[in-house]
């Protein structure tokens, strides 16, 4: 993105975004830190953040989907630094939970993962693209339907607080009415009004006002000669 550089350097905490803010700066930030980066198909890496985001539901969940692999796989981002650009810590903290760590398996990562609503919707989406992307090229997902299993096993003993959160992100993203898929960078749709119709009206009384007018100049001076 052209001015994403300039953002970086200006924007610093404390700095409040709405959730439909900070998932439009999250795409921002993501496509300027993979840029030049290739997925496993050749593909620019950044696709597949986009096809996370759109997988999910909620303003708040698509952001961490954009933002998903930055710290893991874009040089110099780290969870401090989209601190600094004005993440929430709700978006940074699943974001950490979503990044490999030092000497960590990915399958420590997975049951990591399933420990808040948003790492866990982020880390379904993310682990069910990766398996259609390698059904697509013809390789084994074995890994990823693993991953997947996982998930489910390690969401299915969360804490009842945290599996009611998870239920309430969830109907709040189906609240918004916004459907899955939907970009929160998408254009709003133009709003009909009726101010042709009121400039049509004005003008009409305009009109007859006018005609009075003439009419009563008119018949003063007939009166006036006459």
């Amino acid at each position: 993105m052209t001015n994403t550089d300039d953002k970086l350097q200006s924007w610093r905490s404390p700095v409040f975004l709405s959730a439909v803010e900070e998932c439009r700066w999250a795409r921002e930030v993501a496509a300027h830190a993979h840029a030049g980066q290739r997925d496993k198909a050749g593909e620019p890496y950044f696709n597949h953040c986009q096809r996370v985001a759109d997988a999910v539901s909620g303003d708040r969940e698509k952001a961490v989907a954009f933002l998903h692999d930055v710290a893991e796989k874009a040089p110099g981002w780290t969870p401090e630094r989209l601190k600094e650009v004005g993440f929430s810590s709700e978006v940074v903290k699943a974001v950490e939970l979503l990044t490999l760590q030092p000497g960590e398996t990915k399958d420590a990562l997975v049951i990591r993962a399933a420990s808040t609503p948003l790492s866990l919707a982020v880390k379904r989406a993310d682990l069910k693209d990766n398996l259609a992307q390698m059904k697509n090229m013809g390789r084994s997902g074995d890994v990823y339907l693993r991953g997947l299993h996982l998930l489910s096993e390690a969401s299915s003993v969360l804490p009842p607080q945290r599996r009611a959160g998870f239920q309430r992100q969830k109907d709040q993203g189906s609240s918004t009415g916004q459907p899955m898929g939907t970009s929160c960078t998408a254009k709003a749709k133009p709003v009909k009004t009726t101010g042709g119709r009121l400039n049509g009206a004005v003008r009409a009384v305009l009109a007859v006002i006018a005609i009075l007018f003439v009419g009563g100049c008119a018949l003063g001076v007939w009166l006036l000669y006459t």
